[in-house]
């Protein structure tokens, strides 16, 4: 690519300068040709600075990818890179631009100033690692759903595999549950989070394919009883054109239409479900979009990517600021009949989110810090040599016993043992890695074969000490602290967890259900035991064994199930068991 580009601007700089020959040929005055020749080498600075523009961004953006800013300690050196790119090459654009009136009056006082800021900030460069992680998303899931002869049937089938595959890989937290405030790349990472959670990851990748959503939140509360639509705590809306499909993030399925009476129903209610009851016309309806979305310098980002590295970053509310037709347009034929469009207004959960996981305290920091340690595995341990740790100038080994020897090596393991971060080793961060490519929508089967080597490589209870004792060499094995042994069984655990989501992402049902039962065979008091018992029943439903998934939603059925509406929903979806004579 390189070397591509290098022989693009060469010819466009040979060109230019045949023009520049060609300007002062015969019949021209001297200032004619030296107005030409100026002109043309003006056009060469001109393109040769466009490239090297291209270039800077290119390099500025390889750093902002998941792979690249998930390794990166210092983030303010990538914000850094995008803001040297923008002072140099397209600061100019942006202070073009101005946020319309009309976008403002959507927009908080936080989420305004953030929108006219000029120069890029940390959650910014967070914000396009994110689009990059859904886009890839999106295209994997939007790969493995053909489109046939009826491409708008086909659109609905990826929409509503898209929510089913956030539903799955975000397992809810019990309310109970303390977690410190983390955005939606942690979220993606561990696997676990809330309704809102779900929202947030389905509406923005939606947003990566053009589609716009809004999120409904009925006036009145659920009912105890009745239809699915007097039952429904809340709805994501999604557009597509005319239409409008309704997906429960709760309950983790689409709003049925009344003749699907399926456990997982395959085609979406529209809005004529729930058009005709008062607590859904009356409802609140928000936009969800991130703060930065509605930037002048996402758009100006936006335009010059390469067409490889394509996202949408930027999000026009109401008009006003760019030519781009205004999210508030799009919808308003679809939902104009149920609910004014002028009333619509964003959703603030985005803001209040990013605010609060961009201001921890150390304790907070500690804490995330101590989350993410299993991402770090397998750590990469050689033989301690205890000899060399033993050095000391102020003792003279050769006046000392061997008992003493002994148990100046005995102090030393108990050293080792009382600074345990000595012991994890050298982080390798392969399952951090491996994890970003999973959840970016990497569903190959070499996705399955790298968690499986990852967590044969974190089985290691012991490391190895190398010791003299009457000047001959001897080995050990020191048994690993807890503190250490805690972060590696989770690591060990995860990666079983998520090579059957995997599997079940391959729609490899059979397989998954038995990595399933692994899983919680193996480790009964796991953080995702109660997950997984939901994703091996919906296996068991895809691969068409009612009787066994009813089986399982029964042992997943306990109060301390954060997902006992899913529960309870797919159980009375289940056909009933015959009646034995």
């Amino acid at each position: 690519m390189a070397a591509l580009d290098f022989r693009t601007a060469h010819f466009r700089t040979m060109g230019c300068l045949l023009v520049m020959l060609l300007a002062v040929g015969c019949g021209t005055s001297s200032q004619e040709s030296a107005d030409a020749a100026s002109a043309a080498s003006a056009e060469v600075a001109a393109a040769e600075a466009k490239d090297e523009c291209r270039d800077r961004l290119n390099a500025a953006v390889r750093r902002v990818s998941p792979e690249s800013l998930g390794t990166q300690t210092r983030r303010d050196s990538v914000v850094n890179a995008m803001n040297s790119w923008l002072a140099s090459c397209a600061e100019a654009d942006v202070k073009a631009l101005s946020v319309s009136e009309a976008n403002a009056k959507l927009l908080s006082e936080t989420s305004l100033r953030t929108a006219k800021a000029v120069r890029f900030s940390e959650n910014d460069v967070i914000y396009v690692r994110d689009c990059m992680l859904l886009k890839g998303l999106t295209e994997s899931i939007w790969k493995q759903v053909p489109t046939g002869d009826d491409q708008s049937a086909a659109e609905v089938r990826r929409v509503t595999s898209l929510f089913r595959h956030i539903v799955r890989n975000i397992a809810l937290m019990p309310a109970a549950e303390q977690r410190v405030p983390v955005g939606l790349y942690e979220v993606l990472l561990i696997g676990r989070g809330s309704v809102d959670d779900r929202i947030w990851a389905f509406t923005e990748a939606l947003r990566q394919r053009q589609i716009d959503s809004v999120i409904l939140q009925p006036a009145t509360g659920a009912a105890a009883t009745g239809s699915f639509a007097e039952t429904a705590e809340q709805l994501v809306a999604v557009v597509l054109g005319t239409e409008v499909l309704l997906y429960d993030p709760l309950r983790g399925v689409p709003l049925p239409v009344a003749t699907d009476t399926a456990p997982l129903p395959a085609v979406p209610g529209r809005l004529s479900e729930i058009g005709g009851l008062d607590r859904w016309k009356s409802a609140s309806v928000w936009l969800p979009t991130h703060p930065s979305a509605a930037a002048p310098r996402m758009l100006v980002l936006q335009q010059r990517l390469d067409a490889s590295d394509a996202l949408v970053l930027y999000e026009e509310l109401a008009g006003g600021t760019s030519e781009i037709r205004p999210f508030l347009q799009r919808i308003s034929g679809a939902v104009s009949s149920v609910w004014p469009v002028e009333a619509i207004r964003v959703w603030p959960v985005q803001e209040q989110r990013i605010a609060a996981a961009a201001t921890l305290d150390e304790q907070q920091r500690q804490a995330l810090t101590q989350m993410l340690r299993p991402f770090d595995s397998p750590f990469e341990r050689e033989s301690i040599d205890l000899d060399k740790m033993l050095t000391d100038p102020t003792v003279d080994e050769s006046k000392l016993t061997k008992e003493q020897l002994q148990q100046m090596k005995a102090e030393a393991a108990a050293k080792l043992l009382e600074k345990s971060d000595a012991l994890f080793g050298k982080p390798s961060r392969r399952l951090l890695q491996a994890r970003i490519s999973q959840i970016g929508g990497n569903f190959e089967l070499s996705m399955i074969q790298q968690l499986q080597q990852i967590r044969v490589a974190c089985l290691q209870e012991v490391v190895e000490l190398s010791f003299s004792i009457d000047g001959k060499e001897a080995v050990g094995r020191l048994p690993l602290p807890e503190s250490i042994l805690s972060v590696q069984r989770s690591a060990v655990g995860d990666t079983l967890y998520w090579t059957a989501m995997s599997q079940l992402s391959r729609a490899e049902y059979g397989t998954a259900v038995q990595t399933f039962r692994n899983h919680r065979r193996q480790y009964p008091e796991d953080r995702n035991r109660l997950a997984a018992l939901m994703n091996e029943a919906e296996c068991l439903l895809e691969f068409g064994d009612p009787a066994g998934a009813a089986a399982v939603l029964s042992e997943a059925d306990v109060p301390e199930n954060p997902e006992l509406a899913r529960v309870q929903w797919l159980k009375a979806r289940l056909p009933a068991a015959p009646v034995q004579q």
